[in-house]
């Protein structure tokens, strides 16, 4: 018996897995309604319908909805998830209303241990953040998440933080990031789990504690929405083709022991399946590396994507190209 963790999903259609995860947790990262006034001057992504069940061939134990596309067509589209969520029976965390706690945690039943679940989004995703009355993401604030750590100590067996953070494409974490994750496991947290990035982030074991920046996109299909909403229109078009970096993620697992492990999958089509690769493992040890480290890394996206999808290059690009 394991519990199973997955990163990013978006399920426009009916997906197939070559293995059976019983039991599950998953960040939803789009709301389950197209209906509602779109956020403003950003990529805006839904699904008409949920096809969590007809996936999964099963229910999740409970649903992140702690990520930055979860608000994309606002509150109505919002509420409506969340009433599609009640109606099916599934728990979520990490969004709402502040008086509510924005629904974290969420506490589970695994292996007769109680499990909690928090979710929070960083600053940095531009997530749309809750308040008393406006819906929205709960806010990574590191003081606040400490406290509700601290509190859940005596009513639970694990404290499971699901953090929506990180630099999109960028297979490593930020030097604060690492620090924010340090600073939840000497709060008392017994794992980490991170997902923004939509490609794998590195791993490490902390005081004996396991950190996953980045699980990658479990399931993302390509991209061809309309985008930057002014307030009464689209003005452009995203069209994103997903490389074999983004179908690729990590699947946590805990048993009944709270024994952690993972795999590796690969979405190929419409099929999830099991498949290993060579994982990242750098991890920066100071803001500085980290900078140099990422200023290497986004030249080298530069040119790998300008191998994949050749075209002449304006002043701009070499600009950027050349750094």
């Amino acid at each position: 018996m394991k519990l199973h963790f997955f990163g990013d999903t978006v399920l426009d259609q009916v997906y197939k897995l070559s293995f059976d995860p019983e039991f599950f947790v998953l960040n939803l990262e789009t709301p389950l309604s197209c209906e509602g006034t779109p956020a403003l001057h950003k990529v805006n992504i839904c699904q008409e319908r949920s096809y969590i069940v007809e996936t999964f061939k099963s229910r999740p134990l409970a649903l992140s909805l702690a990520n930055n596309h979860v608000m994309d067509f606002g509150e109505e589209a919002f509420l409506k998830t969340i009433d599609t969520l009640k109606a099916e029976g599934i728990p979520y965390f990490g969004a709402g209303l502040a008086d509510e706690k924005f629904n974290n945690p969420a506490i589970i039943e695994f292996a007769g241990k109680r499990i909690a679940l928090c979710g929070y989004s960083c600053p940095s995703v531009h997530a749309v953040f809750g308040d008393e009355t406006h819906y929205g993401s709960a806010r990574l604030d590191i003081d606040l998440v400490c406290k509700e750590i601290e509190d859940l100590k005596s009513e639970v067996d694990f404290i499971v933080i699901q953090p929506h953070w990180g630099i999109q494409e960028i297979p490593f974490p930020t030097f604060q990031d690492r620090e924010i994750a340090h600073q939840l496991i000497d709060a008392g947290a017994d794992i980490v789990i991170g997902h923004h990035a939509h490609v794998i982030q590195s791993h490490e074991i902390y005081n004996g504690k396991h950190i996953f920046y980045g699980l990658g996109n479990f399931i993302f299909p390509d991209l061809d929405v309309p985008t930057r909403y002014d307030g009464s229109k689209f003005t452009d078009r995203r069209i994103k083709k997903q490389e074999i970096e983004h179908r690729r993620s990590m699947v946590v697992t805990i048993d009944e022991a709270f024994e952690v492990d993972f795999f590796t999958v690969e979405l190929r089509g419409t099929m999830v399946e099991k498949k290993e690769f060579a994982l990242p493992n750098w991890l920066p040890s100071c803001e500085a590396s980290f900078q140099a480290r990422l200023k290497r890394e986004q030249k080298h996206i530069r040119i790998r994507n300008f191998l994949r999808n050749p075209r002449v290059p304006n002043l701009g690009h070499l600009k950027r190209l050349l750094g």
